[in-house]
């Protein structure tokens, strides 16, 4: 890592898990940089938690305007947390009056564990509903009292409500390999049919999440979904660990890794727990969802995630020009997404394989008719 990275781990690990490191000297452009790294990795706020954390470190030093960027981008993430907050709550007891038993998931869920939950930065709202007749009620909910909402596509409704962004999963995640989303959506059927509900609160109204052991498999398929379609995301892995630290003693992990051996996941989720160590200083025995070492150059995957765009897996989609021709609308991206296919076959074969032909699908979706 060059001295950028060092000292953007350093204030993420700080800020998120409240560990102490020094800070390398750096000149102004380059604390750009970092602020910059820290913004496409959506946790500019955690870091800038860890840039208060070091305010007595002697090389703890930039210009007053760069030091005003972050507190501005950080007061602007306390307000958009606020909001989405004020909005879930509503959202989530107009849906509780039509006993449709909606399921936060993601950021919002997320957030209620982190030292200042207003430091996550937050995206829309996400709710899962786990029966069919209570998906299509709320559903109809939507196009009632929602703007802009379209047609269920992919198991999910998008509308926007109170100027905020929600998004209603009739399937929580799929994979694209039939047989192991066909395991995955029987193990979460059956836990959330057998489990005891799971609650967190947001401005003291109840709000039920998932289940502690099938949230943490969740988050490793998001994880895992993500690495394969577009690199390693920071928010993510931060998730992950404050989730572990902070709720990890809920967790059933024999019976996790039972789940994770019939979805094939044990050599992705080796690599996941590698670089939680690696990155975040975590001890084998916190990410007991992995057994063993990950048989993968960590330093090198890690230097990846420094490079990602926010548009691999968009810009290599297929369009049709006035001629016959199909053409991608970025050679290089379909490349990378191909490159990017073959590096990570062996942490997960069995979906590494038809998640790219499915992207490619996609893709082809998009010529026109």
């Amino acid at each position: 890592m060059n001295i950028i990275q060092r000292n953007f781990f350093t204030l993420l690990r700080s800020g998120a898990f409240g560990s102490k490191g020094h800070i390398e000297p750096m000149s102004a452009w380059k604390w750009n940089r970092l602020y910059q790294l820290s913004l496409m990795h959506g946790v500019t706020a955690i870091v800038y938690d860890g840039i208060s954390n070091h305010d007595d470190d002697f090389f703890m030093q930039m210009p007053n305007w760069q030091l005003a960027n972050w507190q501005r981008a950080t007061e602007e993430t306390e307000l958009n947390n606020r909001r989405i907050d004020d909005v879930t709550v509503r959202l989530i007891e107009e849906l509780d009056r039509g006993q449709m038993r909606p399921i936060l998931l993601k950021g919002q869920s997320a957030a209620t564990l982190y030292d200042n939950p207003l430091h996550r930065t937050p995206g829309n709202i996400d709710i899962f509903f786990p029966y069919t007749t209570q998906a299509r009620k709320a559903d109809e909910w939507a196009e009632k009292n929602g703007s802009a909402p379209t047609n269920p596509s992919r198991h999910i409704m998008q509308y926007t409500w109170n100027g905020i962004e929600i998004e209603h999963h009739h399937c929580m995640q799929q994979l694209t390999n039939k047989a192991l989303n066909a395991r995955l959506q029987a193990i979460t059927e059956k836990e959330i049919r057998e489990s005891k509900p799971a609650y967190i609160t947001i401005y003291d109204t109840r709000v039920e999440v998932l289940p502690p052991t099938l949230s943490l498999l969740h988050a490793l398929i998001r994880i895992t979904r993500y690495i394969l379609n577009e690199g390693i995301c920071m928010k993510q892995l931060i998730d992950l660990g404050i989730y572990l630290r902070k709720a990890g003693d809920k967790v059933d992990f024999v019976k996790l890794q039972t789940w994770i051996k019939k979805l094939g996941m044990q050599n992705i989720a080796r690599l996941i727990s590698g670089i939680m160590v690696t990155l975040f200083g975590f001890e084998e025995d916190e990410l007991q969802f992995a057994s063993g070492k990950p048989d993968a150059d960590i330093n090198s995957i890690i230097n990846e995630m420094f490079h990602i765009t926010d548009n691999h897996a968009d810009s290599w989609y297929f369009t049709q020009g006035k001629n016959i021709f199909v053409r991608t609308s970025d050679s290089n991206a379909m490349i990378w997404q191909i490159k990017h296919s073959a590096k990570y076959f062996r942490y997960y074969p069995s979906e590494t394989v038809t998640n790219f032909f499915t992207t490619f699908a996609h893709s082809i979706s998009h010529i026109e008719e």
